[in-house]
């Protein structure tokens, strides 16, 4: 059948609905993902869906499309993603899928493969399954379905893992998202004192797409943890993967700085343990880590990617600029965000200090957030080739790193990423440097050979 290449995406697949993924294309994906699965003897998967509008179509007909291949399905209505993670780890499920799209804007959605243990289903897999989808050769059979609901098991399993002293007062923003009625449930069962924002199943997101990298998604909050006199606040995405903090003073910090704190906790137990990062983050990071005796490693940024290294490395966390943090010290290794909220209660329960206080523990760079610069998807791997030539020809710059995009040191403490992303229409931007005047310089810089370009949008860096 005709479908476009470009929603098989690095680690995902991901469209914009009904142009590029419909319900045709979603029971065909299913078939194909059916297909590939009985060949590799994998017969029970546990399927789910975020909230959005075109999920409520899409997956049925994923289902369908799966189901006629001769697996077994078992439907588990809305959850997050960290869930569908969970439950490959139990003996029912040999491979879990989620239709979501994340944090993408409400016209994506997209569906997200898991084999057993959480094992990204990515890369060369995406490209398989692309293959077979075109071809159109599917294995046919008859498969079971049934439906369970299995949040509660997992909102239970993570209640037992924790135990706190003080009831802190805590904002949970869930944006209308996935973990609408999961957050709030599993705060209060731990005891917290818990305000709601945005904890309704709401498919037309109210206050935006949830996601936590978004200034203006954190804003309601922040105002909200400030006018509640709360002690931390939780911004959460659409599938519950990634974690947005902000503390008592309605103080917002990036996933690079909590990673340095989580770093430290964890290292304060496991003296040697490795930490990967993505190459978004702080160069700082090195630092900590180091500091606190661990081995740190910048990998690519990707879920798959970190997800992979920390599942089947000797890893005890990973994390990434965009919120999401895994944990191997004491989990299962997947990013699961209402997890990591719950490590971070339980540093603040032990050590009976402000999350504020803490972090002013840490050193701090002057650095950008992530800038996206939208791209057409044809043309950003083709602009990275360029750029990437065109920096390593400039002697001018220190290093020049180019596992994920191209970082490159243009001082000791100075530097700026440029990279595509693997699951949107964008070039992603980061820059530090030692003070603000270095941020700017380099920025100014990396206008001039940008304006090259008349295929880049670059309203998000004047």
């Amino acid at each position: 059948m005709e479908i476009n290449k470009e929603i098989f995406r690095a680690y995902d697949i991901r469209g914009v609905f009904p142009d590029q993924i419909n319900n045709d294309i979603a029971k065909a994906i299913g078939k194909g993902i059916g297909t590939i699965f009985q060949k590799k003897s994998i017969k029970n998967i546990v399927i789910g869906r975020d909230n959005r509008p075109s999920s409520y179509s899409l997956c049925p007909n994923l289902i369908e499309g799966v189901l006629s291949t001769g697996c077994n399905v078992t439907y588990t209505g809305i959850t997050t993603q960290p869930i569908i993670h969970f439950l490959t780890f139990l003996d029912d499920f040999e491979a879990g899928i989620n239709v979501t799209a994340s944090h993408n804007p409400k016209k994506y959605n997209g569906i997200k493969i898991d084999l057993n243990d959480a094992q990204p289903f990515y890369g060369e897999a995406l490209d398989e399954l692309y293959e077979v989808v075109k071809a159109g050769n599917f294995i046919n059979g008859e498969g079971t379905f049934r439906e369970k609901d299995y949040n509660g098991i997992y909102i239970d399993h993570l209640a037992e893992r924790f135990s706190f002293k003080n009831k802190l007062k805590v904002v949970v923003d869930c944006g209308s998202g996935a973990t609408s009625e999961l957050a709030p449930i599993l705060m209060r069962k731990l005891g917290m004192d818990v305000t709601d924002v945005y904890c309704k199943y709401d498919s037309d997101f109210p206050n935006e797409v949830p996601d936590p990298e978004n200034p203006s998604f954190l804003a309601e909050l922040k105002s909200s943890v400030t006018d509640n006199g709360a002690i931390l606040g939780f911004g959460f995405d659409g599938d519950g993967d990634r974690l947005g903090v902000v503390d008592e003073r309605g103080t917002s910090y990036s996933a690079d700085r909590l990673l340095m704190l989580f770093a430290r906790d964890i290292l304060s137990k496991n003296k040697g343990g490795k930490i990967v990062y993505d190459v978004k983050c702080t160069a700082l990071l090195e630092d900590v880590i180091k500091q606190y005796s661990g081995v740190p490693e910048m990998i690519k940024t990707g879920r798959a990617y970190v997800l992979r290294e920390v599942l089947n490395g000797n890893s005890v966390l990973g994390g990434e600029l965009s919120g999401h943090f895994y944990f191997k010290d004491d989990y299962f290794g997947f990013d699961d965000a209402l997890y990591a909220a719950c490590r971070l209660i339980d540093i603040l329960d032990r050590s009976g200090k402000l999350l504020s206080e803490i972090m002013s523990e840490f050193p701090q760079a002057v650095n950008t957030p992530e800038i996206r610069i939208p791209c057409p998807d044809d043309k950003k791997f083709v602009f990275i080739e360029e750029f990437t030539k065109y920096v390593k020809n400039n002697a001018s710059y220190l290093k020049v790193l180019d596992i994920d995009g191209v970082r490159v040191s243009v001082s000791e403490h100075g530097w700026f990423l440029i990279r595509a992303s693997n699951t949107s229409p964008y070039l992603s931007m980061r820059i530090e440097g030692t003070n603000s005047s270095e941020v700017s310089s380099i920025m100014q810089d990396l206008l001039k050979i940008l304006r090259n370009y008349d295929y880049l949008d670059l309203t998000n860096l004047k």
